[in-house]
C-alpha cells in the first residue's frame, strides 16, 4: 500500500491553524478516503470551424494531418462536458477528457478557492499549431506545444491503489504514432496533486518531440512569480538574457507586454505564483535532473492583455507556469525508436508567501505506472482508419493519419480498383519522405483534389514550380486555401498578370485579402495595400507575421520606414523564436512564412 504524500513545509499547517476549515480538514484526514467519480459540467462553448476540408500539407504554419481551425463562433451555445473528478479532504480536481485531458479545476477545499485559472467558457482562438487553442487549467503538450488535440477527446482511465487514487489521460498521437499518458493522483491526507508522465515510441522510426506542461493561473497586478535568482532568457519583442528577477520582472504589474521567461540552465526545483491580493498561490516542484525546463508566460498588464481576454469572458486574464524536460521551446529533441521516458512532478497550493520557498520535494512510495497506455479508441478519426487497416470497415473519407502503418491496407484497396485510395496513399507516402512514389499516384489523376496534391509535391518537394502550375490551376479553386496556394505560385513565377483575375474570382476570405495586399505592393500601389489592411477586420493570430511584413513593405514603399505596426493588424510583436511550427522545411507560402524556425 502506498504511503501518503506529505508536503514538507515548515509552518505549513501553522500558517493556517486559525482557519476552522483547515482544522476540520486535518481532523478528517485519518478517515476521509480519496475518491474518483464523474460529473457533467455545462459550459458556454464557442464552436470553432475548420479552415478548409482540404488536407493542408507542405505548409509550415499548419500541422498535417490535423485540421486547422479558421474561425470561432461569435456567440456561444451551452455544451455538456464530461469531467472526471478526483478528491480528498484537501483538494478537488476536475479533469476534462474531451478537452485534451486538461485539469480543468484544482479547488482548495481548505480555503474555498479555485487555484487555477479555470476558464468559465470554452473559446478557441488562433494559436499554433492547429489554430484552435483554449486557455485555462493544466494542459499537457506532446510531441509539440501546443498539443494538436488540446481541444479534442483523449483516452481516460481511473484507478485506486490503497490510499492513492488517480486519473490517467493520454493517446497515441496521430501524426507520429508516439504515445503519451499523464497520471494525476491524490493521496489521502495530502494537499499535493501528483503528476506522472509516460512517453513511448513504438513506431520503428525516430521522431522530433517536446513535452511541456502548461498551467494557467490567474493574473493580477499583485501576482508575484516565484523562482530563485537565476540566469534567464527573456522573449518579448527581443531576445535578451538577464539575471532573474532583473528589474522587478517577478511582479506581473511590471510586465508591459506578452513575455516568456525561460530559466537556463534550469537547476532550480521549484516555480510558482503567489497572488498577494487573493492570499494564495500555486507551486510546482520537480527534480531538475528530470525536468529542468521552466517557463513563465504572461500577456502582461499593457496592450497585449486583450489577447488573454479574447480567450474568455468578463475581462479575465491569466499567466502560465510551464515545465518540461527541455530548457526552452526552441528545442526539439529526438525520441528514438523503441524509446520510453518517465517523469514525475507535483502541484502544491500555498496559503502564504513564506511557504513558497519552504516547500520540499514530496516523498513518495507509489507503485510504478504499469502498462498505462490508452491507445486510440477514444478517437473516431483514428478508429475508422484502424478498422480500415484491419479490413473490418471501408476506406474512410477523412484525412489519412500519418502515424499509422497504412501502406499495405491502402495498396490492397487500390488493387481492388478503388480510385479513392490514391490520394490518401499519396499523402501518406509524401509525409514519409517517399515523394516520387506519391507523385506517381496523382500526377495523371484528373480529380481537382489529386491535381492539387500533385502540384504541391512538384513545387515543394522537387522545386519545380513551373511543373506545378498546370496542376494547381486545375485544383479545387472554390476553396480559398487552394486559391492562395496558386497565387503564391504565380508570385514565385513572376506571373503578375494572372494574379488579379484569380483573386477577383476567388471566394471572400481574409487569406485572399492578404494576397490582394501583396499584389498591390508588387504592382506599385502601396496606398491600396494600406487601405486593404486598414479596412479589413482581422482575427488575432499568435506568432504569425504575414500582415506585419506586408504593412512594413507598403510603408517602406511610401518611404515611411519608421512607421509603427498598428495593433489592428492583430499580430503580436514577439521576436521570432521557438519550435512551434511543422518540421517540414519545404513550405508553401511567401518568404515571411518560410523563414520561421522549425
Amino acid at each position: 500500500m502506498p504511503k501518503s504524500i506529505k508536503a514538507e513545509s515548515v509552518g505549513l499547517r501553522e500558517v493556517n491553524a486559525n482557519r476552522s476549515s483547515d482544522a476540520a480538514a486535518v481532523a478528517r484526514s485519518a478517515t476521509t478516503p480519496v475518491r474518483v467519480d464523474e460529473i457533467t459540467r455545462t459550459l458556454p462553448f464557442y464552436a470553432p470551424s475548420v479552415l478548409t476540408p482540404l488536407p493542408i500539407f507542405c505548409h509550415r504554419e499548419h500541422l498535417f494531418p490535423y485540421s486547422s481551425y479558421g474561425d470561432t463562433s461569435a456567440t456561444p451555445a451551452p455544451r455538456a462536458f464530461r469531467m472526471v473528478r478526483l478528491e480528498n479532504e484537501f483538494l478537488r480536481v476536475e479533469v476534462a477528457p474531451e478537452l485534451g485531458g486538461r485539469v480543468y479545476s484544482l479547488f482548495d477545499k481548505r480555503i474555498g478557492q479555485e487555484i487555477l485559472f479555470s476558464n468559465p467558457v470554452v473559446k478557441p482562438v488562433r494559436i499554433l499549431p492547429v489554430w484552435g487553442f483554449i486557455s485555462g487549467g493544466i494542459e499537457f503538450n506532446f510531441p509539440m506545444a501546443h498539443s494538436p488535440t488540446s481541444i479534442a477527446a483523449v483516452g481516460c482511465a481511473t484507478g485506486q491503489l490503497g490510499d492513492y487514487a488517480y486519473i490517467r489521460v493520454g493517446e497515441r498521437e496521430a501524426r507520429s504514432g508516439m504515445e503519451w499518458v499523464v497520471e494525476l493522483g491524490l493521496c489521502a491526507g495530502s494537499p499535493v496533486l501528483v503528476q506522472r508522465i509516460a512517453l513511448r515510441n513504438l513506431t520503428g522510426a525516430d521522431h522530433r518531440w517536446m513535452l511541456w506542461t502548461i498551467c494557467a493561473v490567474r493574473s493580477t497586478e499583485d501576482t508575484e512569480y516565484i523562482h530563485p535568482p537565476h540566469p534567464a532568457l527573456v522573449h518579448d519583442d527581443r531576445l535578451t538574457t538577464l539575471e532573474w528577477p532583473g528589474e522587478g520582472l517577478n511582479w506581473e504589474r511590471n510586465l508591459r507586454q506578452m513575455t516568456a521567461v525561460f530559466w537556463k540552465p534550469g537547476d532550480a526545483p521549484h516555480l510558482g505564483a503567489f497572488h498577494h491580493d487573493l492570499g494564495f498561490g500555486l507551486m510546482h516542484l520537480a527534480d531538475p535532473a528530470q525536468l529542468p525546463g521552466k517557463k513563465l508566460w504572461t500577456y502582461g498588464q499593457g496592450k497585449h492583455r486583450c489577447w488573454a481576454n479574447d480567450t474568455t469572458e468578463g475581462s479575465l486574464a491569466y499567466s502560465e507556469l510551464e515545465s518540461g524536460p527541455l530548457l526552452d521551446q526552441s528545442e526539439k529533441s529526438i525520441f528514438p525508436a523503441g524509446g520510453e521516458r518517465r517523469f514525475e512532478e507535483f502541484w502544491i497550493p500555498v496559503h502564504a508567501r513564506e511557504e513558497c520557498e519552504r516547500l520540499k520535494m514530496p516523498k513518495l512510495d507509489l507503485q510504478p505506472m504499469a502498462d498505462p497506455w490508452l491507445g486510440w479508441q477514444h478517437s473516431p478519426w483514428q478508429s475508422e482508419w484502424e478498422a480500415f487497416r484491419t479490413g473490418t470497415e471501408p476506406l474512410p473519407a477523412s484525412t489519412v493519419p500519418t502515424g499509422l502503418e497504412l501502406e499495405d491496407a491502402l495498396r490492397r484497396e487500390q488493387a481492388t480498383g478503388n480510385a479513392r485510395a490514391a490520394e490518401p496513399l499519396a499523402l501518406w507516402l509524401n509525409f514519409r519522405g517517399r515523394s516520387q512514389e506519391a507523385l506517381a499516384l496523382v500526377e495523371n489523376n484528373s480529380a481537382p483534389t489529386a491535381r492539387r496534391i500533385a502540384g504541391l509535391i512538384l513545387w515543394t518537394r522537387f522545386q519545380n514550380p513551373a511543373g506545378a502550375r498546370p496542376h494547381l490551376e486545375a485544383g479545387p479553386l472554390h476553396d480559398p486555401v487552394a486559391v492562395v496556394e496558386l497565387d503564391e505560385l504565380y508570385a514565385e513565377l513572376g506571373l503578375t498578370n494572372l494574379r488579379q483575375p484569380l483573386l477577383n474570382s476567388a471566394p471572400s476570405h481574409r487569406k485572399v485579402i492578404e494576397r490582394r495586399v501583396h499584389l498591390a505592393i508588387v504592382e506599385g500601389n502601396p496606398e491600396l495595400a494600406i487601405r486593404l489592411l486598414t479596412d479589413t477586420r482581422w482575427p488575432r493570430e499568435h506568432q504569425r507575421y504575414v500582415r506585419t511584413e506586408l504593412w512594413r513593405r507598403a510603408k517602406a514603399a511610401l518611404k515611411e520606414v519608421d512607421a509603427p505596426v498598428p495593433d489592428f493588424l492583430h499580430e503580436d510583436n514577439l521576436a521570432q523564436f521557438g519550435a512551434y511550427w511543422s518540421d517540414d522545411r519545404s513550405a508553401v507560402g511567401p518568404p515571411e512564412n518560410r523563414t520561421q524556425r522549425a
